[in-house]
């Protein structure tokens, strides 16, 4: 069975304001108004989403960034996930 793979939909962009880092809709039309932000991990997870990834690839990327156990990280990245999809921003 194939692992599913995520990307970020178009429409979407990463902002850096002040220090801060957000996710944020381009235009009304991709079906969310929802501004996102992100911390350090959260950011890498959306960088490494331009390009479509299963969950084991970002757990991956996450430790190779971050000390953390691989049930940490792969907890961690489900609850962004379905942060992401409750906003609309994953195709």
């Amino acid at each position: 069975m194939k692992e599913k793979k995520y990307r970020i939909k178009s429409g979407f962009i990463m902002r850096e304001i002040a220090g801060e880092s957000f996710a944020v809709p381009v235009n009304a039309e991709n079906g969310s108004s929802d501004i996102v932000i992100l911390n350090p991990v959260s950011k890498l997870l959306w960088e490494s989403l331009q390009e479509e990834k299963t969950i084991d690839e970002l757990v991956s990327a996450v430790r190779s960034q971050f000390e953390v156990d691989p049930k940490t990280a792969a907890d961690d990245i489900a609850d962004f996930m379905e942060q992401l999809e409750s906003h609309g921003f994953l195709i």
